[in-house]
């Protein structure tokens, strides 16, 4: 019933979703993930006109709305594809349904033409994979975020209703994501569709899936998944069966976490059954599902209102020339400038700059742009803490603050910059990769530019911040303290010491292996000292930023950068020399087979000095 499942072409390439790993994995848990995708999708396609945006998230079960009869209806075709491609359906409770429901209101909904592709984004959000046409902070970003959807169901399948702008016309769709699969001899590729189609019905690979037509369907959509479409324009997606190890407290904090700008600012309201999160009980929420995560929750919240209510026409403007050297530094300021604003450090108070930025794109389109800087430092603050917000989301990964006490914000609202950083994003939304291949596409010389943007909370704290320096004389004398004798009139006999043999040196052992640092990263290579009859060898390299106290490997943190294959740090070497063992977190294994040998790393951050460790194994 309304499946259409296109066969893979005899010389297509065949093609598995291994992205899934990027939405649940050890660090990043799936019920995290549905949460972060869908609102920030949200966020990115607001209607401006219409002010804030909603997103709220809804359980059903049989009990209360979904019928079973219903459910095997439109799912009957696709359990036969999902059984071959090795999903366990067995394991599922088909007489109890359930199902998750995402809406967003205040959205622009699914915008373009719905039975053609275009560069728009309901083809963003069903025709494509990986790729989107996503511009500054109007428009949905459906690149590879939606692929959750489909991961967070137990049968890879969910469904979307979507209402725009003067089109009452509520459009429906569904849509499975599995593995490649063979059903009754022939081969599928991952994508099916519940939709009509359109086109020649003698050529399979000319139809186009496109919404439901039947009204009588659609409305049992709507009623069946209580959907609240009716005048609201947005996007509402139905995921079936989903996860049943979701927990609605966890999601609760998650959201809070990383979207307590936008819920503080009112530019976003969230509901999660019958809980609603605003601006107005926030903090109090954030006390109650986020208090492992904040350590001061009501210090950091009166920050930010304090920031996005400061006059933006009254912030401190920098020349757009601060950033030609890549830094902010002393000579950006004017002197008696750095000084008021370092006393209002000093002070408590807070300090607030602008910065313009200049970016050029690829076809010659230059925008003036900028973004805003605020740091405070309150006397009853606990714990330092940076954070990063690009129209509205926040990027958890780009933290830097470490042991630097205050709080710091970089806010980018202009359409221009957000469009610039959206496109600088990893797929999960955390950070901000300066050689990302969408950035690079777009922009002229875009990585400079990341690079200062991502340094600048930081660089300005650096240069109001004060380091005093105070000597204790007493600190170490339970350490090095020498007993004072009883009669210290009388002087001490010396006693005659015995002259110290001192052995010639050992001869140096030859060194296998030289670590020469390069501007973002580093290079291991052989010695002309060593020889063949060496090798193989089994070596590890440790990589850490190095740290103000304390051994910089044990304080690395995830957050700084990590190694392999989906990482933004290079790694190349002399293939024909070693075998790559391991590649993961902060250190590489590897086993040396011969001479001569190279490797090289980049992507690191310039702005921070590296520390790398070679440990031979075996």
């Amino acid at each position: 019933m309304n499946w259409f499942f296109s066969p893979q072409l005899p010389g297509q390439v065949e093609t598995e979703v291994t992205q899934r790993d990027q939405f649940s994995n050890d660090e990043v848990q799936l019920s995290e993930t549905i949460v972060r995708e869908s609102i920030q999708n949200s966020l990115d396609a607001a209607d401006n006109d219409q002010g804030g945006v909603k997103v709220a998230f809804r359980w059903l079960n049989g009990v209360n709305s979904l019928e079973k009869d219903f459910m095997n209806s439109i799912l009957d075709e696709q359990l036969v594809h999902a059984r071959e491609a090795g999903l366990d359906i067995d394991a599922i409770d088909f007489d109890n349904p359930s199902a998750l429901i995402i809406e967003d209101f205040g959205t622009c909904g699914l915008t373009g033409s719905v039975n053609t592709k275009d560069e728009d984004n309901f083809s963003d959000f069903w025709r494509r994979h990986g790729k989107s046409h996503k511009t500054g902070k109007s428009r949905g970003r459906w690149g590879l975020g939606k692929l959750v959807y489909s991961t967070t169901s137990q049968l890879g399948v969910f469904f979307g209703a979507t209402l725009r702008a003067n089109d009452p016309q509520i459009h429906v769709m569904g849509q499975t994501v599995l593995n490649l699969r063979k059903v009754n001899g022939k081969e599928y590729p991952p994508h099916g569709f519940f939709a009509d189609v359109e086109g020649d019905d003698d050529d399979i690979y000319m139809l186009m899936p496109v919404p439901i037509k039947d009204d009588d369907l659609i409305n049992r959509f709507i009623n069946n998944f209580s959907l609240d479409r009716e005048n609201k324009t947005g996007l509402s997606v139905m995921i079936p069966f989903p996860n049943p190890d979701f927990s609605i407290e966890a999601m609760i904090g998650v959201s809070i976490v990383n979207y307590f700008y936008p819920l503080i600012t009112g530019q976003l309201v969230l509901q999660f059954n019958d809980t609603i999160i605003n601006n107005e009980n926030v903090r109090e929420l954030a006390h109650e599902y986020a208090s492992d995560s904040f350590s001061d929750i009501d210090t950091l919240f009166d920050f930010i209102e304090e920031a996005w209510q400061a006059d933006k026409h009254k912030l401190l403007e920098l020349k757009s020339s601060w950033a030609d050297d890549q830094k902010l530094g002393e000579n950006d300021f004017e002197a008696d400038v750095l000084e008021i604003i370092r006393e209002k450090f000093s002070n408590g108070e807070l300090v607030a700059v602008y910065l313009p930025v200049t970016i050029k794109e690829k076809d010659g389109t230059i925008h003036e742009t900028g973004f805003s800087v605020f740091i405070k430092r309150p006397a009853e603050l606990e714990k330092g803490l940076d954070l990063y917000v690009r129209g509205g989301l926040t990027l958890p990964g780009e933290a830097k603050f470490r042991e630097r006490k205050a709080l710091g914000a970089m806010i980018a609202e202009d359409e221009a910059i957000c469009s610039f950083l959206g496109d600088a994003e990893n797929a999960a939304h955390t950070q901000w990769i300066a050689s990302a291949e969408k950035i690079k596409r777009n922009y002229r010389n875009p990585g400079k530019t990341v690079k200062i943007i991502k340094h600048a909370v930081v660089q300005l704290y650096d240069l109001l911040a004060e380091v005093v320096e105070e000597i204790d004389e007493q600190a170490l004398q339970d350490f090095f303290g020498i007993e004072e004798p009883e009669d210290s009139s009388k002087p001490r006999k010396k006693k005659k010491k015995s002259p110290v043999v001192i052995p010639p040196p050992p001869e140096p052992r030859p060194k296998d292996f030289s670590i020469s640092k390069n501007e973002d990263g580093f290079t291991v290579t052989t010695t002309n000292t060593t020889s063949e009859d060496r090798f193989p060898q089994t070596i590890r390299i440790d990589v850490a930023y190095d740290v103000a106290t304390g051994n910089p490997w044990k304080k690395y943190n995830p957050l700084d950068f990590k190694l392999g294959s989906n990482s933004s740090i290079s790694i190349a070497m002399s293939k024909d020399k070693a075998r790559l063992i391991s590649s993961k977190e902060n250190s590489i294994k590897l086993e040396v087979t011969g001479l001569p040998f190279k490797l090289t790393a980049k992507g690191f951050d310039v702005n921070r000095d590296l520390k790398i460790k070679l440990v031979k194994e075996g």
